[in-house]
């Protein structure tokens, strides 16, 4: 049966990114005139609580043969990213199916991510992106060293300790109010984190976390990143918990009860640091709060394996790097990771789009090899 899929459809209904919707470059495809067109995964975003795949569509290179001109199927690819963002709402039931796209060497296209400076609106301290000037080629990372030193977002991190490399645009983003939360993973470890007025609650939606507090407000991103500082130095919390690790957390859960036990204990810690930390910084501007972060409900089906009374964990999904196809339909995400089943919901399986962030990919048809057991009851 064939299946409407979500990434044709980014050609269908898309939502381009302002100035960079102005284009007469053709769109490339693989393999001659009535192969799909391909297209950059860029990420799995959050839009007011709800995902969204952002692709890049891509043109044919400068001098080289263009999408409807007939070729070796496997010849090298000759298209670069257009720079223009295209986006499609994830919605439950909907059929994904693609592959990555690999060179002569078996190797994937992996083009740079672009760079971020702040706002030129005074008026509306932000962040805007910018699509890479050369749409550079990387092998690793997701930026290429000229857009690495051209991003001004970089230096946020790190402005507390430096705040003379922040940019105007950038300190105007700075200055907005800021939360500190702590986030818990399905596996009972911890991350300390910020958000901006403008970021939250979707940078939570970004992290699949199982649950999550805000527990401090601050009226600037300075002061927050201090309390993130000393949470990280006096409560022995870390700031980072990298993707691969995640995945395995959501794969491998712990049972209900005791993740919320971790919860509780980190938070309570993550306070005893910032009364700590207060103590020798009376005057710092920091409000105590206790906001819990409640998941959207495009994220039910993922959750729902970890609220069972025994957690059912979705089963993890083999890596399709080397080029094999995958394809599904989707039922939920959490952070980069979807949920899906290729045909019977009680099998389910977790997806990690986040190891397509930038590659370059093909509209598939097909379905995901997987070994998953489904329900006995």
């Amino acid at each position: 049966m064939d299946y409407p899929n979500l990434l044709e459809n980014a050609f269908l209904e898309n939502t381009l990114d302002g100035a960079e919707a102005c284009s007469t470059e053709p769109a490339a495809g693989v393999g001659g005139e009535t192969a799909p067109r391909a297209l950059v995964w860029r990420q799995l975003r959050w839009v007011d609580r709800r995902p969204v795949l952002e692709l890049e569509a891509v043109e044919a290179e400068p001098g080289q043969p263009g999408p409807n001109e007939a070729g070796p199927a496997e010849a090298e690819l000759p298209a670069r990213p257009a720079g223009r963002r295209l986006r499609v709402t994830l919605t439950p039931g909907a059929y994904l199916g693609l592959r990555v796209a690999l060179d002569a060497s078996g190797a994937p296209y992996r083009f740079c991510s672009g760079y971020t400076t702040g706002s030129t609106d005074p008026g509306t301290p932000g962040t805007r992106r910018h699509p890479c000037p050369e749409a550079a080629r990387i092998d690793r990372g997701q930026q290429c060293p000229r857009c690495a030193a051209r991003d001004e977002f970089t230096a946020l991190h790190s402005a507390h300790l430096y705040p003379g490399t922040l940019t105007e645009s950038m300190r105007a983003y700075a200055m907005l109010e800021h939360r500190l939360y702590i986030a818990t993973f399905p596996d009972g470890t911890h991350k300390v984190g910020t958000s901006s007025l403008t970021s939250t609650p979707r940078r939570l939606d970004e992290q699949a976390v199982a649950t999550a507090t805000y527990i401090a407000l601050a009226p600037d991103g300075l002061t927050i990143r201090r309390a993130e500082d000393a949470v990280t130095a006096l409560a022995g919390i870390g700031q980072v918990k990298q993707v691969a690790s995640k995945y395995r957390a959501w794969t491998h859960p712990l049972p209900g009860a005791q993740l919320r036990a971790a919860h509780e204990d980190a938070v309570a810690r993550a306070r005893a640091a910032l009364t700590e930390f207060l103590v020798g910084e009376p005057d710092l501007q920091l409000s105590a709060l206790d906001e819990p972060w409640v998941p959207s409900l495009a994220m039910n089906r993922p959750y729902a394996a970890l609220r069972a009374r025994n957690p059912e964990p979705l089963a993890p999904c083999d890596s399709t790097l080397d080029g094999s196809t995958a394809g599904f339909f989707c039922t939920g995400a959490a952070g980069q990771f979807v949920s899906a089943h290729v045909g019977d919901p009680d099998a389910a399986f977790l997806v990690n789009t986040a190891e397509w962030r930038n590659l370059l990919v093909v509209p598939d048809r097909g379905f995901t090899r997987v070994r998953v057991q489904g329900s006995l009851f």
